[in-house]
Protein backbone atom coordinates (compact mmCIF):
# COMPACT_ATOMS: atom_id res chain seq x y z
CA UNK A 1 0.00 0.00 0.00
CA UNK A 2 1.30 3.56 -1.18
CA UNK A 3 0.81 5.88 1.57
CA UNK A 4 -0.99 9.16 1.42
CA UNK A 5 2.66 10.85 2.16
CA UNK A 6 4.30 8.82 -0.87
CA UNK A 7 1.43 9.73 -2.61
CA UNK A 8 1.53 13.63 -2.03
CA UNK A 9 5.63 13.56 -2.42
CA UNK A 10 4.64 12.07 -5.94
CA UNK A 11 2.84 14.92 -6.90
CA UNK A 12 4.97 17.08 -6.02
CA UNK A 13 7.85 15.90 -8.13
CA UNK A 14 5.78 17.37 -10.80
CA UNK A 15 5.65 20.78 -9.07
CA UNK A 16 9.34 21.35 -8.44
CA UNK A 17 10.94 20.33 -11.14
CA UNK A 18 10.98 23.67 -13.50
CA UNK A 19 13.40 25.28 -10.78
CA UNK A 20 15.59 22.81 -11.75
CA UNK A 21 18.94 22.16 -13.22
CA UNK A 22 19.55 19.60 -15.68
CA UNK A 23 22.91 17.64 -16.22
CA UNK A 24 24.24 17.22 -19.44
CA UNK A 25 27.62 18.48 -22.13
CA UNK A 26 30.82 18.78 -20.33
CA UNK A 27 32.09 15.50 -20.81
CA UNK A 28 32.61 14.85 -17.09
CA UNK A 29 32.42 11.33 -15.55
CA UNK A 30 31.22 10.14 -11.77
CA UNK A 31 31.26 6.81 -10.46
CA UNK A 32 26.97 6.41 -10.80
CA UNK A 33 26.90 4.81 -14.44
CA UNK A 34 28.78 2.91 -16.57
CA UNK A 35 29.54 4.78 -20.02
CA UNK A 36 30.17 2.48 -22.77
CA UNK A 37 32.97 2.28 -25.09
CA UNK A 38 33.42 2.60 -29.11
CA UNK A 39 32.16 4.12 -32.03
CA UNK A 40 28.48 5.03 -32.76
CA UNK A 41 26.88 2.92 -35.42
CA UNK A 42 26.23 5.27 -39.03
CA UNK A 43 23.76 4.06 -40.91
CA UNK A 44 23.07 5.17 -44.40
CA UNK A 45 19.45 5.73 -46.20
CA UNK A 46 19.92 1.80 -47.62
CA UNK A 47 20.68 0.46 -44.44
CA UNK A 48 17.30 2.25 -42.90
CA UNK A 49 15.60 0.01 -45.12
CA UNK A 50 17.08 -3.14 -44.23
CA UNK A 51 14.81 -6.05 -42.65
CA UNK A 52 16.87 -8.51 -40.74
CA UNK A 53 15.74 -11.45 -39.02
CA UNK A 54 15.77 -10.40 -35.06
CA UNK A 55 15.04 -12.07 -32.47
CA UNK A 56 14.38 -9.87 -29.72
CA UNK A 57 11.22 -8.63 -27.52
CA UNK A 58 8.79 -6.95 -29.39
CA UNK A 59 9.87 -7.11 -32.40
CA UNK A 60 8.14 -8.55 -35.24
CA UNK A 61 8.77 -8.77 -39.15
CA UNK A 62 6.79 -5.73 -39.37
CA UNK A 63 6.72 -3.87 -36.85
CA UNK A 64 8.93 -2.54 -33.54
CA UNK A 65 6.24 -2.72 -30.57
CA UNK A 66 6.32 -0.56 -27.48
CA UNK A 67 4.31 -0.46 -24.44
CA UNK A 68 3.47 3.11 -22.17
CA UNK A 69 2.81 3.04 -18.69
CA UNK A 70 0.99 6.58 -17.30
CA UNK A 71 -0.63 8.17 -14.55
CA UNK A 72 -4.10 7.57 -16.39
CA UNK A 73 -6.25 7.71 -13.50
CA UNK A 74 -5.71 8.21 -9.54
CA UNK A 75 -3.82 11.23 -9.87
CA UNK A 76 -4.21 13.99 -7.05
CA UNK A 77 -4.14 16.84 -8.91
CA UNK A 78 -7.09 14.84 -10.87
CA UNK A 79 -4.80 15.26 -13.83
CA UNK A 80 -4.06 12.38 -16.77
CA UNK A 81 -0.59 11.99 -18.28
CA UNK A 82 -1.90 10.01 -21.22
CA UNK A 83 -1.10 13.01 -23.26
CA UNK A 84 2.43 11.62 -23.17
CA UNK A 85 1.48 8.44 -25.35
CA UNK A 86 -0.25 10.62 -27.71
CA UNK A 87 3.23 12.75 -28.50
CA UNK A 88 4.47 9.27 -28.42
CA UNK A 89 2.10 8.28 -30.91
CA UNK A 90 2.17 11.07 -33.15
CA UNK A 91 6.03 10.70 -34.09
CA UNK A 92 5.52 7.29 -34.84
CA UNK A 93 3.17 7.98 -37.01
CA UNK A 94 5.38 10.73 -38.76
CA UNK A 95 7.92 7.79 -39.15
CA UNK A 96 5.64 5.27 -40.33
CA UNK A 97 3.86 8.11 -43.28
CA UNK A 98 7.78 8.01 -44.35
CA UNK A 99 7.70 3.91 -44.10
CA UNK A 100 9.04 3.33 -41.05
CA UNK A 101 12.51 1.56 -39.96
CA UNK A 102 14.73 -1.10 -41.19
CA UNK A 103 11.46 -2.49 -43.02
CA UNK A 104 8.76 -2.07 -39.58
CA UNK A 105 6.47 0.30 -38.64
CA UNK A 106 6.78 1.34 -35.42
CA UNK A 107 3.81 0.85 -32.70
CA UNK A 108 2.64 1.27 -29.32
CA UNK A 109 1.06 -2.13 -28.67
CA UNK A 110 0.23 -1.64 -24.95
CA UNK A 111 -1.59 1.19 -23.23
CA UNK A 112 -1.68 0.60 -19.54
CA UNK A 113 -2.92 3.21 -16.57
CA UNK A 114 -0.71 2.13 -13.10
CA UNK A 115 -3.38 4.36 -11.31
CA UNK A 116 -0.55 6.68 -9.95
CA UNK A 117 0.39 4.64 -6.81
CA UNK A 118 0.52 1.69 -8.94
CA UNK A 119 3.73 2.11 -11.14
CA UNK A 120 6.20 -0.66 -10.01
CA UNK A 121 3.32 -3.10 -10.13
CA UNK A 122 2.15 -1.75 -13.64
CA UNK A 123 5.41 -1.79 -14.97
CA UNK A 124 6.70 -4.95 -13.76
CA UNK A 125 3.49 -6.75 -15.09
CA UNK A 126 3.95 -4.50 -18.76
CA UNK A 127 7.47 -5.76 -18.94
CA UNK A 128 6.50 -9.69 -18.47
CA UNK A 129 3.48 -9.86 -20.00
CA UNK A 130 4.11 -7.15 -23.51
CA UNK A 131 7.29 -7.60 -23.77
CA UNK A 132 7.94 -4.57 -25.08
CA UNK A 133 11.91 -3.54 -27.19
CA UNK A 134 11.00 -0.30 -25.39
CA UNK A 135 9.08 1.13 -22.59
CA UNK A 136 7.79 4.82 -22.05
CA UNK A 137 6.44 5.98 -18.58
CA UNK A 138 5.00 9.37 -17.04
CA UNK A 139 4.55 9.33 -13.55
CA UNK A 140 5.69 11.61 -10.67
CA UNK A 141 5.79 8.79 -8.67
CA UNK A 142 8.32 6.96 -10.56
CA UNK A 143 8.41 3.56 -8.02
CA UNK A 144 9.77 1.21 -11.11
CA UNK A 145 13.17 1.67 -11.17
CA UNK A 146 14.48 -0.91 -9.78
CA UNK A 147 11.74 -3.25 -12.10
CA UNK A 148 13.81 -1.58 -14.82
CA UNK A 149 16.92 -2.20 -13.75
CA UNK A 150 16.75 -5.99 -12.80
CA UNK A 151 15.30 -6.53 -16.20
CA UNK A 152 17.73 -4.14 -18.39
CA UNK A 153 14.79 -2.72 -20.44
CA UNK A 154 15.26 -0.33 -22.75
CA UNK A 155 12.61 2.65 -21.26
CA UNK A 156 12.20 6.31 -21.73
CA UNK A 157 10.55 8.85 -19.27
CA UNK A 158 9.63 12.16 -18.38
CA UNK A 159 12.05 12.97 -15.96
CA UNK A 160 10.61 14.99 -12.95
CA UNK A 161 12.25 11.86 -10.49
CA UNK A 162 15.27 12.01 -8.39
CA UNK A 163 14.95 8.32 -9.25
CA UNK A 164 16.58 8.70 -12.84
CA UNK A 165 20.13 8.92 -11.63
CA UNK A 166 22.30 6.02 -11.83
CA UNK A 167 19.73 4.24 -14.11
CA UNK A 168 21.79 3.67 -17.58
CA UNK A 169 18.92 2.16 -19.17
CA UNK A 170 16.79 5.01 -19.11
CA UNK A 171 16.61 8.24 -21.01
CA UNK A 172 14.42 11.49 -21.09
CA UNK A 173 13.59 14.92 -21.88
CA UNK A 174 17.12 15.80 -19.68
CA UNK A 175 19.19 14.46 -17.74
CA UNK A 176 19.92 13.68 -13.99
CA UNK A 177 18.32 16.90 -12.25
CA UNK A 178 19.59 18.72 -9.54
CA UNK A 179 17.28 20.71 -7.15
CA UNK A 180 19.07 22.34 -5.06
CA UNK A 181 21.76 23.47 -7.62
CA UNK A 182 21.90 27.39 -7.96
CA UNK A 183 20.71 28.42 -11.73
CA UNK A 184 20.73 31.67 -13.62
CA UNK A 185 17.29 31.52 -14.47
CA UNK A 186 15.78 32.85 -11.71
CA UNK A 187 18.13 36.02 -10.88
CA UNK A 188 17.99 36.78 -14.37
CA UNK A 189 14.45 36.96 -14.46
CA UNK A 190 14.52 39.22 -11.38
CA UNK A 191 17.18 41.23 -12.95
CA UNK A 192 14.62 41.25 -16.29
CA UNK A 193 11.81 42.51 -14.32
CA UNK A 194 13.49 44.87 -12.38
CA UNK A 195 12.70 42.83 -9.07
CA UNK A 196 15.00 43.37 -6.10
CA UNK A 197 13.41 41.98 -3.72
CA UNK A 198 11.89 38.26 -3.82
CA UNK A 199 9.91 35.44 -1.96
CA UNK A 200 10.09 32.10 -1.84
CA UNK A 201 7.35 29.05 -0.63
CA UNK A 202 7.36 25.34 -0.50
CA UNK A 203 6.01 22.46 1.26
CA UNK A 204 7.47 21.80 4.15
CA UNK A 205 5.75 17.83 3.56
CA UNK A 206 7.89 16.91 0.85
CA UNK A 207 11.85 16.68 0.68
CA UNK A 208 11.83 17.52 -3.01
CA UNK A 209 9.59 20.88 -2.44
CA UNK A 210 12.20 21.94 -0.07
CA UNK A 211 15.11 21.47 -2.08
CA UNK A 212 13.89 23.05 -4.39
CA UNK A 213 13.31 25.89 -2.51
CA UNK A 214 16.90 25.53 -1.26
CA UNK A 215 18.11 25.19 -5.08
CA UNK A 216 16.13 29.02 -5.89
CA UNK A 217 17.52 30.39 -2.66
CA UNK A 218 20.89 29.35 -3.54
CA UNK A 219 20.62 30.62 -6.99
CA UNK A 220 20.13 34.35 -5.50
CA UNK A 221 23.08 33.66 -3.10
CA UNK A 222 25.68 32.43 -6.36
CA UNK A 223 24.13 35.48 -8.69
CA UNK A 224 22.81 38.08 -6.11
CA UNK A 225 20.48 40.11 -8.52
CA UNK A 226 17.68 40.32 -5.81
CA UNK A 227 17.40 39.82 -1.86
CA UNK A 228 15.29 37.02 -0.91
CA UNK A 229 13.29 39.10 1.85
CA UNK A 230 11.10 36.13 2.60
CA UNK A 231 11.21 32.38 2.50
CA UNK A 232 9.15 29.64 4.02
CA UNK A 233 8.66 26.19 3.21
CA UNK A 234 6.80 24.71 5.77
CA UNK A 235 3.41 24.99 3.65
CA UNK A 236 1.09 22.10 3.92
CA UNK A 237 -1.19 21.16 0.61
CA UNK A 238 -3.61 23.46 -0.39
CA UNK A 239 -3.08 25.70 2.66
CA UNK A 240 -4.20 28.97 2.73
CA UNK A 241 -1.63 31.95 2.33
CA UNK A 242 -3.01 34.99 3.86
CA UNK A 243 -0.38 35.39 6.59
CA UNK A 244 2.69 34.86 3.96
CA UNK A 245 1.35 37.21 1.81
CA UNK A 246 0.71 39.85 4.79
CA UNK A 247 4.27 39.10 5.40
CA UNK A 248 5.81 39.59 1.25
CA UNK A 249 3.59 42.60 1.30
CA UNK A 250 5.12 43.88 3.78
CA UNK A 251 8.79 43.78 2.89
CA UNK A 252 7.88 44.62 -0.36
CA UNK A 253 8.76 41.15 -2.50
CA UNK A 254 8.38 41.76 -6.31
CA UNK A 255 8.70 38.50 -7.43
CA UNK A 256 7.66 35.01 -5.66
CA UNK A 257 9.12 31.83 -6.61
CA UNK A 258 7.29 28.56 -5.25
CA UNK A 259 7.35 24.70 -5.60
CA UNK A 260 4.01 24.05 -5.37
CA UNK A 261 0.90 22.87 -7.89
CA UNK A 262 -1.15 25.49 -9.66
CA UNK A 263 -3.89 25.27 -7.92
CA UNK A 264 -2.08 26.79 -5.36
CA UNK A 265 -0.24 29.11 -7.98
CA UNK A 266 -4.07 30.30 -7.70
CA UNK A 267 -5.00 30.76 -4.35
CA UNK A 268 -2.14 32.66 -3.94
CA UNK A 269 -2.55 34.99 -6.95
CA UNK A 270 -6.32 35.07 -5.64
CA UNK A 271 -4.59 36.12 -2.02
CA UNK A 272 -2.11 38.58 -3.82
CA UNK A 273 -4.73 40.86 -5.64
CA UNK A 274 -6.73 40.30 -2.57
CA UNK A 275 -4.33 42.07 -0.27
CA UNK A 276 -3.47 44.35 -3.37
CA UNK A 277 -0.13 42.76 -3.76
CA UNK A 278 1.78 44.05 -6.97
CA UNK A 279 4.09 41.01 -7.25
CA UNK A 280 4.74 38.63 -10.26
CA UNK A 281 4.35 34.66 -10.09
CA UNK A 282 6.51 32.04 -11.40
CA UNK A 283 4.13 29.26 -12.04
CA UNK A 284 6.51 25.63 -11.96
CA UNK A 285 3.52 23.93 -12.78
CA UNK A 286 1.33 26.54 -15.22
CA UNK A 287 2.16 25.94 -18.85
CA UNK A 288 -1.39 24.76 -18.80
CA UNK A 289 -3.06 26.99 -21.50
CA UNK A 290 -6.87 26.56 -20.51
CA UNK A 291 -6.29 27.41 -16.91
CA UNK A 292 -4.41 30.34 -17.68
CA UNK A 293 -7.61 31.16 -20.02
CA UNK A 294 -9.80 30.57 -17.54
CA UNK A 295 -8.13 32.61 -14.51
CA UNK A 296 -6.54 35.47 -17.19
CA UNK A 297 -6.76 38.44 -14.75
CA UNK A 298 -5.35 36.40 -11.68
CA UNK A 299 -2.40 34.92 -13.47
CA UNK A 300 -1.71 38.17 -15.72
CA UNK A 301 2.17 38.94 -15.80
CA UNK A 302 3.05 35.39 -14.41
CA UNK A 303 5.94 33.48 -15.40
CA UNK A 304 6.56 29.85 -16.41
CA UNK A 305 9.38 28.50 -17.59
CA UNK A 306 10.17 25.13 -19.74
CA UNK A 307 12.78 22.01 -19.82
CA UNK A 308 11.79 22.35 -23.87
CA UNK A 309 11.38 25.12 -26.38
CA UNK A 310 8.34 27.49 -25.43
CA UNK A 311 5.17 25.93 -28.34
CA UNK A 312 4.47 29.62 -28.80
CA UNK A 313 7.54 30.58 -30.30
CA UNK A 314 7.58 32.25 -33.58
CA UNK A 315 8.48 31.57 -36.25
CA UNK A 316 8.11 27.64 -34.72
CA UNK A 317 11.48 25.38 -35.66
CA UNK A 318 10.47 22.27 -37.79
CA UNK A 319 10.10 19.90 -34.76
CA UNK A 320 6.90 21.71 -33.35
CA UNK A 321 5.54 21.95 -36.72
CA UNK A 322 5.35 18.17 -37.25
CA UNK A 323 4.35 17.70 -34.01
CA UNK A 324 1.77 20.07 -34.61
CA UNK A 325 0.54 18.33 -38.24
CA UNK A 326 1.06 14.98 -36.62
CA UNK A 327 -1.01 15.35 -33.37
CA UNK A 328 -3.47 16.86 -36.17
CA UNK A 329 -3.25 13.77 -38.27
CA UNK A 330 -4.17 11.21 -35.62
CA UNK A 331 -6.44 13.56 -34.01
CA UNK A 332 -4.84 14.35 -30.38
CA UNK A 333 -4.63 18.09 -28.97
CA UNK A 334 -1.25 19.48 -27.96
CA UNK A 335 0.03 19.95 -24.64
CA UNK A 336 2.98 20.28 -22.59
CA UNK A 337 2.95 16.38 -22.02
CA UNK A 338 2.07 15.86 -25.34
CA UNK A 339 5.59 17.54 -26.67
CA UNK A 340 7.24 15.47 -23.82
CA UNK A 341 6.04 11.95 -25.55
CA UNK A 342 7.08 13.09 -28.87
CA UNK A 343 10.69 14.12 -27.40
CA UNK A 344 11.81 10.98 -26.11
CA UNK A 345 9.84 9.31 -29.12
CA UNK A 346 12.30 10.78 -31.09
CA UNK A 347 15.25 10.00 -28.78
CA UNK A 348 13.87 6.22 -29.20
CA UNK A 349 13.77 6.82 -33.31
CA UNK A 350 17.64 8.48 -33.11
CA UNK A 351 18.72 4.92 -30.84
CA UNK A 352 17.62 2.85 -33.50
CA UNK A 353 19.36 4.74 -36.48
CA UNK A 354 22.59 4.65 -34.42
CA UNK A 355 22.59 1.19 -33.64
CA UNK A 356 21.95 -0.26 -37.29
CA UNK A 357 19.66 -2.37 -38.84
CA UNK A 358 20.79 -5.32 -36.67
CA UNK A 359 19.66 -3.97 -33.87
CA UNK A 360 18.85 -5.08 -29.71
CA UNK A 361 17.90 -3.33 -27.00
CA UNK A 362 21.50 -3.33 -25.37
CA UNK A 363 22.51 -2.00 -29.09
CA UNK A 364 20.26 1.30 -28.85
CA UNK A 365 21.52 1.71 -25.04
CA UNK A 366 24.53 1.88 -25.89
CA UNK A 367 24.23 3.99 -28.61
CA UNK A 368 22.11 6.83 -26.84
CA UNK A 369 25.15 6.85 -23.71
CA UNK A 370 27.62 7.76 -27.01
CA UNK A 371 25.35 10.70 -27.87
CA UNK A 372 26.82 14.11 -26.75
CA UNK A 373 24.50 16.60 -27.62
CA UNK A 374 20.95 15.02 -28.02
CA UNK A 375 18.46 17.70 -29.22
CA UNK A 376 15.09 16.13 -30.47
CA UNK A 377 16.35 18.39 -33.37
CA UNK A 378 16.34 21.72 -31.18
CA UNK A 379 13.12 21.12 -28.85
CA UNK A 380 15.45 21.16 -25.94
CA UNK A 381 18.67 21.95 -24.96
CA UNK A 382 21.89 19.05 -26.02
CA UNK A 383 21.94 16.44 -23.46
CA UNK A 384 25.49 14.42 -23.57
CA UNK A 385 24.24 10.93 -22.36
CA UNK A 386 27.65 10.02 -21.52
CA UNK A 387 27.04 12.20 -18.54
CA UNK A 388 23.31 12.70 -18.03
CA UNK A 389 22.94 9.48 -15.98
CA UNK A 390 25.25 10.80 -13.34
CA UNK A 391 23.56 12.50 -10.03
CA UNK A 392 24.38 16.06 -10.41
CA UNK A 393 23.82 16.25 -6.19
CA UNK A 394 26.18 13.90 -5.75
CA UNK A 395 29.00 14.95 -8.70
CA UNK A 396 27.93 18.58 -9.98
CA UNK A 397 30.27 18.59 -12.30
CA UNK A 398 28.25 16.76 -14.42
CA UNK A 399 26.41 19.49 -15.11
CA UNK A 400 26.23 20.32 -18.32
CA UNK A 401 28.50 23.65 -19.93
CA UNK A 402 25.40 25.25 -20.32
CA UNK A 403 22.22 26.70 -18.34
CA UNK A 404 19.07 26.73 -20.32
CA UNK A 405 15.85 28.17 -20.34
CA UNK A 406 12.66 29.11 -22.44
CA UNK A 407 10.38 31.23 -20.81
CA UNK A 408 6.67 32.71 -21.40
CA UNK A 409 4.66 35.18 -19.34
CA UNK A 410 0.84 35.78 -18.97
CA UNK A 411 -0.50 38.61 -21.30
CA UNK A 412 -4.62 38.92 -21.24
CA UNK A 413 -4.80 34.95 -20.59
CA UNK A 414 -2.33 34.03 -23.02
CA UNK A 415 0.92 32.73 -22.46
CA UNK A 416 3.87 35.03 -24.92
CA UNK A 417 7.44 33.96 -24.99
CA UNK A 418 9.59 35.84 -23.18
CA UNK A 419 12.96 36.56 -22.76
CA UNK A 420 14.26 35.05 -25.78
CA UNK A 421 14.70 37.21 -29.22
CA UNK A 422 12.94 36.12 -32.53
CA UNK A 423 14.72 33.46 -34.02
CA UNK A 424 15.95 32.00 -30.92
CA UNK A 425 14.51 29.73 -29.00
CA UNK A 426 16.96 29.58 -25.53
CA UNK A 427 18.44 32.12 -23.16
CA UNK A 428 21.48 30.08 -22.15
CA UNK A 429 24.31 31.25 -19.40
CA UNK A 430 27.82 29.88 -19.41
CA UNK A 431 27.53 27.75 -16.33
CA UNK A 432 30.71 29.11 -15.00
CA UNK A 433 29.85 32.64 -15.35
CA UNK A 434 29.49 34.33 -12.29
CA UNK A 435 26.94 36.78 -13.36
CA UNK A 436 24.30 36.82 -15.12
CA UNK A 437 25.26 39.48 -17.33
CA UNK A 438 25.89 37.52 -20.70
CA UNK A 439 23.15 36.09 -21.76
CA UNK A 440 23.19 34.18 -24.74
CA UNK A 441 20.18 33.80 -27.39
CA UNK A 442 20.43 30.12 -28.48
CA UNK A 443 18.65 27.85 -31.09
CA UNK A 444 19.99 23.78 -31.17
CA UNK A 445 18.65 22.90 -34.18
CA UNK A 446 20.65 22.23 -36.70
Amino acid sequence: MISARRLLVGLVMVLVVGACSNAGSNGSSGSDTTVPSGPTTTVSAADLKKNIPLHENGVTSTEIDVSAVTAQTGNPTGASYHPYVDGIKAYFQMINDQGGIYGRKLVVKGDHDDQFALNRQTVQQTIAQDKPFALFVANSLLTSTPVINQAKQLTFIWNINPEFAGNPTMFANTGAICFTCASHTWPYIAKEMGATKVGILAYGIAQQSKDCAVGIQNSFTKYPTAKVEFFDDSLQYAQALGAQVTAMKGKGVQLVLTCFDLNESFTLGKEMAKQGMKAVQQLPNGYDANFIAKNASIMEGDVVTLQFVALENTPRIPAVEELYKYTSEIGVGVSELTAYGWINADQFYQGLVAAGPNFSQAAVVNALNRMTDFTANGFIPPIDWRTGHIDPEKHPEALSKLDCSSAVIVKNGKFVPYLNTQGSQFVCFNRSDPTVDNPQQMTFVK
